[in-house]
């Protein structure tokens, strides 16, 4: 019984301890979002999904990249041109370099399909692109 009891006090903050870890790692490790598409929409009918991976395929319509503002960012505005636009696939400095190539100008003028997790941005609905994987000319 005596051994028994003295396990058992290394044993409880071991796994106090353990539990913890757990709970914080949950917090800070997301995984990728799954990128297999639900379906293909238009840059017309993006707004619909807000929360869904999907498939948006249109015509680049205007694109700039803003190297000054904060995080870099590349837009790729679909349906229409900004500020008008419908849809807008946003690559931020970070990712940028996964490019060989401007996207800014490789896909500008050029129909496309973009696919990942779509979130909305002042109204607009957006797919953050981290790979040029997810893009592909139509």
């Amino acid at each position: 019984m005596k051994k028994l009891r003295k396990w058992a006090g290394y044993l409880f903050p071991l796994l106090v301890v353990l539990l913890l870890v757990g709970l914080i790692l949950s917090r800070v490790y997301q995984p990728e979002p799954d990128l297999e598409p639900e379906v293909t929409v238009s840059a017309f009918e993006a707004i619909e999904f807000e929360g869904k991976t999907v498939r948006v395929c249109d015509r680049v319509e205007s694109a700039d990249y803003l190297p000054d503002i904060n995080g870099q960012p590349t837009f790729l505005n679909l349906g229409r041109a900004y500020p008008e636009q419908l849809f807008t696939a946003v690559i931020w400095g970070e990712d940028r370099g996964r490019w060989n190539f401007p996207p800014e100008e490789y896909y500008l003028t050029r129909e496309i399909c973009v696919t990942g997790r779509i979130g909305m941005h002042e109204g607009t609905p957006q797919i953050r692109v981290r790979s040029p994987d997810q893009i592909e000319f139509q």
